[in-house]
């Protein structure tokens, strides 16, 4: 019976801890994702036509 019960705490622990990487990783990517729209140049559109010489 003892035995049943340590095997759940710890199948719980392993769950908590692979949820708590997952919201860390998924924090950082929109950490980064967000710093780099905020930080991102405008195109120029004119630049991409072809000038005449």
């Amino acid at each position: 019976m003892e035995m049943d019960k340590l095997d759940d705490t710890r199948l719980l622990a392993i769950i908590g801890l692979l949820v708590s990487v997952l919201i860390a990783v998924l924090v950082l990517f929109g950490i980064a994702w967000l710093n780099d729209i905020k930080h991102s140049d405008p195109v120029d559109v004119q630049s991409c036509y072809r000038k005449n010489l």
